[in-house]
């Protein structure tokens, strides 16, 4: 190991070494290369979602869960104080991989990741993918997978973006985004920090004055937040047929435990959780005829703190190498194999032995045109985790494109897939209550969607609807069986109906966008492996049955407005208490200044217009309505 660890800090210092060395050498002239998610032409037959450019501005200061809980029919478990986890198709957190340029970045020891903690000011893509996928992605794409990209731009020159606002209950956002790209390379630099008091006022529904027979009025303590990081991007073109590129992503955020409404009128621990992460990938990718072959190295440390105790650190430390050949006419197909090595070193207070993890994927991928309109391909993956299990992943998926006239078509999918869930070292080695015999989580997943494309004189239409089935085996959860200990526990079935629209038009200086997105989740357990069988039958906990969302937005010349409303519906807690159904209305308005290469941009946005009393975890308060305003200054840089 200590030989692949040299050799993957000597190719990170090799690439920074050779962008620098050529930024005098301007002789060369190349023409661009597109570099495409080479992944996600081979999703023939799953649903596929892309924010747009207007939805992602409006939360460029925000999280990833900002963009989930305004815009997808996704379900967040969250509080006011930091943590948010996915909720994906009825799935549980863990089961959503969450992949930066390719690397899955959940974590190891817990085995999801807190979306409130991923800014989005240094992404310009986010991509959400529904249904099992793990034939591409490996372990933890049972419920679906969320990319995290960004676009290299050629030849651009030297770019500027400075962003900065402020808003309620001491929130406080600084982001500066520098860059230089010729024909020949590309620096991109983004920094952010974040930070936010959370002192807002509740109705506490935990504490009940009795004199007046109401519920007091609270405020809420320790559940600030503090978070900076930056992201450093470097790509270098040696040729039309030679390209290089490193990423490097620092975050350090730090959060307060939000107390449950109880302990915050009668008081509690001032706990809190300090997390830093380091996520390193570089690489390089060859062209040769009708063949592509890529090749990266991946690094991934990731530290917890809990209350400034250090006796009590959690890291993990990972080496990751992926290879890719692919090929775009075998038998009039494109064809891509690879292999991927993760090699794992845990460093956790509680674990009993010295804990090292090999893991080895091999996986293929073929895609055809069958027939004229209608696609096919097939997936395969084999996963080895050294001295514990394989886990096998196929998938199959069909898309047939029917032309109705000149301006409409319909596009007919459906895919069968299995995906799998390697269990967490906590799960496995946490002592003494882990289990080293516990078996990974396997899920089928089966879907069937349509999808309608119209054009019009003035815009275009977009109607999909898509219908699922899943079965979640082996399900892990923790229960206390004499003590607490994870164990497979279940078998869950999940099955529903998503449905999309959205349109888009122009008359005159007006442009006018709207959505809509609908799911209807039956999420139940079926069987049960310990004989527990209270809950068989029943919805699962923080699943609501309906979720909705609905936006839109306005431009006329310089001046946008947009609003969006969300519906989430009833949802069990552990005590299988019903958390109420609530909607939730937020509106933002921005003007643009433009002056050649220089842009400004004045923005205020209100959330919870109505200031609703809702919660999204039994008795975690949540905010009522608050405001936002920011300012931006862009020379040459596209948001």
């Amino acid at each position: 190991m200590t030989c692949f660890r040299l050799s993957f800090i000597m190719l990170f210092i090799f690439l920074s070494c050779t962008f620098w060395a050529q930024v005098l050498d301007t002789n060369i002239v190349l023409s661009p290369v597109k570099i495409t998610a080479n992944k996600e032409i081979f999703l023939v037959g799953s649903k596929l979602e892309k924010l747009d450019t207007l939805q992602l501005k409006s939360i460029s200061s925000g999280s990833l869960n900002d963009a989930i809980k305004n815009y997808l029919p996704i379900y967040v478990k969250s509080n006011a104080g930091g943590l948010s986890t996915i909720r994906f198709r009825g799935t549980s957190a863990e089961h959503t991989a969450i992949l930066f340029n390719g690397i899955n970045i959940n974590s190891l020891t817990l085995g999801q990741s807190n979306i409130s903690s991923i800014p989005l000011f240094i992404f310009d893509k986010l991509k959400i993918q529904y249904g099992s996928s793990a034939s591409l992605y490996g372990s933890d794409a049972i419920g679906g997978s969320i990319q995290l990209e960004n676009t290299p731009r050629w030849d651009k020159g030297i770019s500027l973006g400075l962003e900065q606002y402020f808003g309620s209950f001491g929130s406080l956002f600084s982001g500066v985004k520098a860059g230089y790209s010729d024909k020949k390379r590309i620096f991109h630099l983004k920094i952010y920090r974040n930070l936010i008091d959370n002192d807002f006022p509740f109705i506490n529904t935990a504490v009940k004055d009795f004199d007046s027979n109401k519920f007091v009025k609270d405020t809420t303590k320790n559940s600030s937040q503090k978070s900076f990081g930056f992201l450093e991007e470097m790509y270098y073109k040696y040729s039309d047929k030679l390209f290089f590129y490193s990423k490097i992503w620092y975050d350090n955020n730090c959060r307060q435990i939000q107390p449950n409404m109880s302990a915050n009128y009668y008081g509690g621990d001032n706990a809190k959780i300090e997390n830093k992460h380091l996520r390193a990938i570089s690489g390089f990718k060859y062209y040769k005829g009708m063949g592509k072959f890529t090749m990266d190295f991946g690094y991934v440390y990731d530290y917890q703190k809990y209350n400034q105790n250090k006796n009590q650190i959690i890291s993990t430390t990972s080496f990751i190498t992926n290879l890719n050949y692919y090929y775009t006419k075998l038998w009039g197909g494109i064809l891509n194999i690879g292999m991927l090595y993760k090699y794992i070193k845990p460093d956790v207070y509680a674990y009993k032995n010295d804990i090292k993890e090999d893991r080895i994927d091999v996986f293929g991928s073929y895609k055809k045109m069958v027939i004229p309109g209608f696609e096919a391909i097939i997936n395969l993956r084999e996963s080895i985790v050294v001295d514990y299990k394989k886990n096998h992943a196929p998938s199959v998926g069909l898309n047939y494109v029917m032309n109705l006239n000149k301006s409409r078509k319909l596009i007919l999918k459906t895919s069968v897939s299995k995906s799998y869930k390697i269990p967490t070292f906590n799960q496995r080695f946490w002592y003494p209550n882990g289990n080293t015999n516990i078996l990974p989580e396997t899920g089928f997943n089966y879907e069937f969607g349509a999808n309608l494309l119209s054009k019009f004189v003035f815009g275009n239409f977009n109607f999909s609807i898509n219908a699922y089935q899943m079965i979640v085996d082996n399900w892990i959860q923790w229960i206390n069986l004499d003590t607490w200990r994870p164990v497979n526990l279940k078998q869950v079935k999940n099955s529903g109906i998503e449905i999309s629209l959205n349109t888009k038009w122009s008359i005159n200086k007006f442009d006018y966008q709207t959505g809509f997105n609908y799911s209807f989740t039956r999420a139940k357990e079926v069987k049960s492996y310990q004989n527990i069988n209270s809950s068989i039958g029943k919805q699962l906990i923080y699943t609501p049955v309906n979720i909705a969302k609905f936006f839109s937005s306005i431009k006329f010349e310089s001046w946008i407005i947009q609003t969006n409303i969300a519906y989430t519906g009833d949802r069990y807690t552990e005590t299988y208490k019903v958390l109420n159904r609530y909607w939730l209305w937020n509106i933002h308005l921005d003007k643009n200044i433009l002056m050649s290469n220089h842009a400004i941009n004045i923005g205020v946005s209100i959330n919870n217009i109505l200031n609703k009393t809702y919660q999204n975890w039994e008795y975690y308060a949540m905010p009522g309505r608050n405001f936002k305003f920011n300012l931006k200054y862009n020379f040459n840089e596209e948001e």
